[in-house]
């Protein structure tokens, strides 16, 4: 009998000391105070976690034949937003027990906003990595939130997006506000044609972002062979009259675009009196209109054209150009532009004609005609 008394007290013991451990108040004297709570379909021990769908809390208590203390232990419905706490109180013949029991719920979504960590590099438009920080607020506290960094590609409308999670498990995803992103050198392109003592350059740029400002540099410069700036400015073309005939000048333009991304272009020209066209031995079935840059102080020209060892024209134009015709008469003999090689000289002529004054020829060239014209 004793050793039957020893066993069950000892199965009593052990049964009370479980159920004290895994009762989720503090109790006191003889009474086990539960607080259970009904949330989304489900009944289960308080947590003191959070709730995302509505909780109602009742008690229950071990042995039973205990009363609630007024005031306490009272069944209640939390249909919103709450961090608060709720407490049961019994007394009776087993003495005192209970306790409080924090109760959390989360009905609402938290928000979230995303900015840049830094101002734009120029003009509005970010040029290297930039990072966007990610924020937000929620009734539980915000645990966490992402960090997004854009590197490309170019556009002038980005977008990232990243996320915030609070403390009831709620993750809420955001996209940031468009912004310009262009880390491209833009490329230039850059022409010239060349004349008597003036050299005219024209560029563009090709970028996203667009053009803000160029910067155009002679070598040699102005006063010796070091650089100079000859041109800075919104345009996209200039015309450099302080050269000289004969001299190679080597131009580079820098572009600025509104992103802050530079690039360049370079050209070399040379000025000076020259035949434009019809180029070299060209090929031609029409009769040709014969150019030449023009030699700022002549007042005339004097054009020659021969087929073979003879010469079949003679002309004055007062501007660096003759349109040659299929008929012309020259010395009363009267000529076509039949098929065969023909060449052509220029000569500036200064003042009036009846002084007979020439520079140096301008060049000469030769075209073939490989059809009556």
């Amino acid at each position: 009998m004793r050793a039957r008394r020893r066993v069950a007290l000892a199965t009593l013991g052990l049964t009370l000391g479980v159920v004290l451990w895994l009762a989720p108040v503090a109790w006191g004297g003889g009474y086990i105070v539960t607080a259970s709570c009904t949330s989304a379909g489900k009944t289960a021990t308080c947590q003191s976690g959070w709730y995302t769908s509505p909780v109602e809390v009742f008690w229950t208590w071990l042995p039973m034949n205990g009363s609630a203390v007024p005031g306490t232990c009272v069944t209640q419905a939390f249909p919103q937003d709450v961090n608060t706490q709720v407490s049961c109180e019994v007394t009776g013949p087993s003495g005192n027990g209970g306790g409080p029991q924090d109760i959390k719920v989360e009905l609402s979504s938290p928000t979230a906003t995303a900015s840049p960590t830094r101002p734009p590099d120029s003009h509005g438009w970010y040029n290297h990595p930039v990072t966007i920080a990610f924020a937000g607020t929620s009734f539980s506290g915000i645990r966490s939130c992402t960090t997004a960094t854009y590197s490309g590609p170019a556009t002038p409308t980005a977008h990232v997006s990243g996320s915030c999670t609070d403390n009831a498990g709620k993750t809420v995803t955001v996209q940031s506000a468009a912004f310009a992103y262009d880390a491209t050198r833009p490329s230039v392109s850059v022409s010239a044609t060349t004349g008597d003592r003036v050299t005219n350059l024209n560029w563009s740029m090709a970028g996203l972002a667009p053009a803000e400002q160029f910067r155009l540099e002679r070598q040699p410069g102005l006063r010796g062979k070091s650089p100079s700036l000859v041109y800075q400015g919104s345009a996209t073309s200039f015309k450099d009259t302080r050269v000289r005939n004969g001299v190679h000048y080597l131009y580079t333009i820098t572009a600025l675009d509104a992103a802050g991304n530079t690039g360049l272009g370079t050209i070399v020209a040379k000025p000076g009196l020259r035949l434009i066209a019809p180029t070299g031995a060209a090929s031609l079935t029409v009769p040709p209109l014969l150019r030449w840059t023009a030699d700022r102080r002549a007042t005339y020209y004097n054009i020659q054209l021969f087929r073979g060892n003879r010469k079949v024209l003679s002309a004055w134009p007062k501007r660096a150009g003759f349109q040659l015709a299929s008929k012309w008469s020259y010395h009363r003999h009267h000529y076509r532009l039949r098929p065969g090689e023909y060449r052509w000289y220029v000569w500036p002529g200064f003042g009036r004609r009846s002084a007979v004054k020439y520079g140096p020829p301008i060049g000469s060239s030769t075209f073939f005609i490989t059809a009556s014209t």
